[in-house]
């Protein structure tokens, strides 16, 4: 659940399979399905077959900033850095274009209403949305001033059956938060040693299709924050985002934070052994379908 200590501060052929008569696509479930998948209908934002999402919207979107910094909870220490962190986001995701909230020490139900509302929104004239939470975590759970919740209410309001204004554009979760006490010790590496023919001006994708989510580290592991600098993921994210934001696709960009988190930070605590010279590396789910450059505004 903690994330204190500091840093040293120095990633067929074309041929159609052949079915038996009758034969369909099977699922690898059983029992009863679902019954609310209907079919919806939402604005097309970009064509069917486009490498890449259209981030040439009236908007750049919406950017949602959960900072928690202090807690009800005893057992959770107050987050020193934090501010660092939610000032340095802020200020870079303006600069790409993004309105940004900062929302500050909620509950979980505060946050849970705030999401909600913000998915029945008009999203028609933006690009994209984003939101990022600052907080402790533990396997599973993020933490909200009075209780924990589960990270996935974080998207649920946001499928594309639930916000068709969103359908069919990028939708981006950046969570700064332990996901448990692991540390990684780390290790040094040494140099010894289809298509099918049909012209639709229609096409259908998954409700989940077009997230990105991403936490700081890795599930079951700590995540560290400099009680000055911020927290090494953060540090990573901002300064490529600064740099690389109008020129490269966010997955290789964030290859990159990947790269800054696991080589540039170590943890410094030489009065606490068994934390000192520890390791992190973010973890990344992407679900997006194209590729998402912001360029500029």
């Amino acid at each position: 659940m903690s994330e204190e200590p500091q840093n040293n501060g120095n990633g067929d052929n074309g041929e159609k399979e052949q079915r038996p008569n009758g034969a369909g696509d099977e699922g690898d479930a059983w029992g009863s399905h679902d019954s609310s998948s209907i079919r919806r209908y939402a604005k097309m934002p970009v064509d069917r077959n486009a490498p890449y999402y259209n981030m040439n919207h009236k908007q750049r979107g919406m950017a949602i900033i959960f900072n928690h910094e202090h807690f009800d909870i005893h057992s959770l220490k107050s987050r020193t850095g934090t501010n660092v962190d939610c000032d340095n986001l802020s200020k870079v995701l303006k600069s790409i274009g993004f309105r940004v909230t900062v929302l500050t020490n909620l509950r979980a139900e505060d946050i849970s209403r705030y999401i909600q509302q913000t998915s029945e929104m008009d999203h028609s004239d933006n690009d994209c949305l984003l939101i990022a939470v600052l907080t402790h975590g533990e396997m599973g759970m993020l933490y909200a001033k009075d209780t924990h919740y589960k990270p996935d209410n974080l998207w649920y309001y946001f499928t594309a059956d639930k916000c068709p204004s969103l359908a069919g554009k990028p939708k981006l979760f950046f969570v700064q938060a332990c996901q448990g006490d692991k540390l990684d010790g780390g290790i040094t590496l040494s140099n010894r040693t289809e298509t099918d023919g049909s012209s639709s001006t229609s096409y259908r994708i998954p409700i989940h299709a077009d997230f990105l989510i991403v936490f700081s580290t890795v599930p079951g592991y700590y995540s560290w924050r400099n009680t000055t600098r911020g927290s090494w993921f953060m540090q990573a994210l901002c300064d490529e985002l600064r740099y690389s934001a109008a020129e490269r696709d966010i997955l290789t960009l964030l290859t990159f934070v990947c790269q800054r988190v696991a080589l540039d930070f170590e943890s410094n605590t030489p009065d606490m052994l068994t934390m000192h010279q520890q390791k992190q590396v973010p973890c990344i789910t992407s679900m997006l379908t194209r590729l998402l450059i912001f360029g500029k505004k």
